[in-house]
């Protein structure tokens, strides 16, 4: 039996875990969710409610619910007990049918079901699977802090203050569509949600965990203290005795937000069955350097400096981005800058001992394309002509109709082309989102989430097991078709977005500054739903307007998320210097830090933590722009501390550490628990300090030994604390596993 208790109360049935309790109350039609560690209904008058098009509006709050059955679960999530409830209806009215399951784990989900009994059709446009619940976390409305995550990759992801108001956007970095209207102290998300108390870092995780066939909000209403969260139908037409259900909703209060965060991203990758891989990816790309003045040429000359240089630059992918096309859309013609064609260069690329990749944007096309002019038929429709996705390259942009059998047989055919018949082993589809656009499609009954990942499962289906990268990518129903997501906006060689009139609206526009944003806050998708592309490390010191500090902060950023390393420099111009930081993250650790004051920070986070095992990484950010000394809290105990890029031993601390950090700059601690005996504080050799180096430690005597692996960086120091000091030790040309003797 599950660990979790069916009660029945004088008001109606309870689901019991030994953390959550939800009570249902029959006649009223709602239900509260209990948390019991700190005997507090977090959510109270939970009601549900399913959205006619053109049509009223049918909730539960006040009709009254019957219990319709009781049972075990035992599913991807875990074992636990679940209640269906239906509403009491009307003759005339559909059937509304709601679903509560309680893990033992300490979750529960909620998913709402509506059966058309009436003769004729109904169109469900959207389910409210909690329907202005009142959230009651102790803390007033305007202490809370809201996480707003975004629609697709470029979309701003950070925490908002609830004293405030949300950020305005448009589409594309908002989905087109059904959305809530805009209000006075209404907080909207994408997909999922935290809203937490920063003082006491109390708060509720809540989020969709299916995601395939609707796109889904999340909004708080600070004058209401009320949450809601809704999965859109778009209008799908529902016949006589047929059924349409809502995506599940996950929810769970916490007191460490950041790891609640966490199981929210694991339960969303089983419920959608996430794509696993052994290794995180590493390559160069071609964008941020040359855009869309690449030729052949340039693609050549830094495949030969890679080749040149193996030992120290690892890495797996030799990556071609937008300016090899004829036009947008017009994918298989290479233009004159290519003219061997584009599988004469994935052979090229192969010779040399690379995987090849090919950028495009497949599901869109541009008003001057040959597709276009051909095809016109093939493109979603609104008012007045076919749907701009995007106005981009001098031309209006139109979104493909991923419902039309015709596009669909293409799509098919374009990327065996690409792989099969070219040899590409790698494809960054980008500007995906026009496969969710609205308007009119081929095929009427179709969600823009359905009709997307249409498309997704068509280029999965043609290129086999090769690596897709999606990037302008709508979130949740990617999931599972893709084997990396850029989760970030642009990055680009300077710190600063460029100004756009509202500071706030400037934050999906290209910036170093804007990428390190969503990098730290979208934490919890590595290693869950995908691999994360925190976009390219620049680390050039020419053609560039970012500072050391800031290359440093760029490069500490994406070494400690864990996610996809590519360079996307010039690299026979970069400086050796410049060249030993794309060293020191290869090979790719491959786990995420966290962002440990994600909900108390004034602005980004300014703590990321890694657990390496034996130690810790602490990077301390200063995203201001003067130098700041910034007081680090540290874990219980005391820890040696070594700073990587002064190569500095900060001391023995405890509680906390204090250090200098420069504007836009970082300091990246390695935290060593002090024990009294000989013991490595730091590495250069690897941005982990230890992590992929270091293979064994041990002492004995006044002995100490320490066998090393070989990374890309062959040359560096350790420094170990021995006879009350530190003594450092350079080490050379380490191509092999060596043991060393301090």
């Amino acid at each position: 039996m599950p660990d979790v208790r069916l009660i029945e109360t004088d008001r109606g049935p309870a689901l019991e875990s030994d953390t959550l309790r939800i009570e249902v109350h029959l006649n009223k039609g709602t239900f509260d969710v209990i948390d019991r560690a700190n005997a507090r209904a977090v959510l109270r008058d939970v009601s549900v409610s399913v959205h006619l098009r053109d049509g009223p509006t049918f909730n539960t709050r006040g009709e009254g619910v019957e219990l319709a059955n009781s049972n075990e679960i035992d599913d991807a999530h875990g074992i636990g007990l679940c209640l269906t409830l239906t509403r009491e209806t009307d003759e005339d009215e559909p059937e509304l049918t709601f679903t509560i399951s309680l893990y033992e784990s300490g979750f529960a989900t909620v998913q709402t079901e509506v059966q058309n009994t009436n003769v004729a059709p109904i169109r469900v446009e959207s389910f409210h699977v909690l329907d202005r619940a009142t959230l009651n976390l102790v803390a007033p409305a305007n202490t809370l802090r809201f996480y707003k995550h975004g629609w697709q990759s470029w979309s701003p992801t950070l925490v908002l203050d609830c004293a405030g108001n949300d950020i305005d956007a448009t589409p594309p970095v908002t989905g087109q569509g059904t959305r809530p209207p805009t209000a006075d102290g209404r907080f909207v998300s994408d997909l999922m949600t935290a809203v937490v108390d920063p003082a006491s870092s109390y708060g509720l995780v809540a989020g969709f965990i299916s995601a395939a066939d609707q796109f889904s909000h999340l909004w708080f209403d600070r004058d209401e203290n009320a949450l809601t969260a809704a999965s859109y139908a778009d209008g799908i037409e529902v016949p006589h005795r047929g059924t349409i259900a809502s995506e599940i909703l996950y929810i769970e209060a916490s007191s460490a937000p950041l790891e609640a965060m966490c199981r929210y991203g694991d339960s969303l990758a089983a419920q959608m069955e996430a794509l696993p891989y052994d290794h995180v990816a590493s390559g160069w790309c071609s964008w941020y350097y040359y855009f869309t003045n690449v030729t052949e040429a340039d693609i050549l000359a830094n495949l030969e400096f890679l080749a040149g240089n193996t030992a120290a630059l690892p890495v797996e992918y030799v990556q071609i981005d937008d300016g090899y096309q004829a036009e947008i859309g017009d994918w298989l013609t290479a233009n004159d800058k290519f003219r061997h064609g584009m599988k004469w260069l994935a052979d090229e690329i192969h010779a040399r001992g690379y995987k090849a990749g090919l950028w495009l944007a497949p599901f869109l096309a541009g008003a001057n394309s040959r597709l276009y002019a051909e095809h016109p038929d093939w493109f979603v429709q609104r008012t007045g002509g076919p749907a701009i996705a995007t106005i981009n390259w001098g031309q209006n942009c139109y979104a493909l109709d991923l419902t039309h059998p015709d596009v669909i047989a293409w799509l098919r055919d374009l990327f065996r082309t690409i792989c099969d018949n070219w040899g590409y082993d790698y494809v960054k589809i980008d500007f995906i989102y026009a496969g969710a656009a609205n308007g009119v499609r081929h095929d009427p009954n179709v969600t823009r989430a359905q009709a997307y990942r249409r498309g997704l499962e068509t280029i999965r289906d043609a290129v086999g097991n090769r690596f897709i990268l999606a990037c302008g990518n709508p979130m949740g129903p990617a999931i599972g078709l893709v084997d990396g997501a850029r989760i970030s906006p642009d990055v680009a060689p300077f710190w600063h977005p460029m100004p756009q009139g509202d500071e706030r609206a400037s934050l999906s526009t290209v910036s170093a500054e804007n990428a390190i944003r969503n990098t730290l806050t979208r934490f919890w998708m590595h290693d869950r739903l995908w691999m994360n592309d925190p976009d390219c490390l620049l680390v050039r010191d020419t053609d560039s307007s970012l500072s050391g500090d800031e290359v440093r902060a760029l490069t500490t950023v994406i070494g400690l998320s864990g996610g996809m390393v590519l360079n996307s420099d010039y690299l026979p111009k970069v400086s050796a210097t410049r060249l030993e930081l794309i060293s020191l993250l290869l090979p790719v650790y491959g786990r995420s830090a966290l962002p440990l004051d994600l909900f108390q920070a004034p602005n980004l986070p300014r703590l990321f933590e890694l657990d390496c095992g034996a130690h810790r990484l602490l990077a301390i950010f200063n995203w201001s722009d003067e130098t700041a000394t910034i007081e680090a809290p540290l874990p219980p105990g005391r820890w040696h501390v070594f700073e990587l890029w002064e190569r500095e031993y900060v001391g023995v601390c405890e509680g906390s550490a204090s250090v200098p950090t420069p504007p836009h700059g970082c300091r990246l601690l390695r935290l060593t628990p002090e024990l009294g005996h000989p013991q490595v504080v730091g590495s250069t050799f690897h941005i982990t300090q230890g992590a992929m180096e270091i293979a064994r430690e041990e002492w004995s005597g006044d002995k100490m030994r320490v066998q090393l692996r070989p990374v890309a960086k062959r040359d560096g120091e350790l420094f170990a604390w021995k006879d009350g000091r530190i003594q450092t030790v350079r080490v050379e040309g380490l191509t092999d596993a060596r043991t060393i003797e301090i």
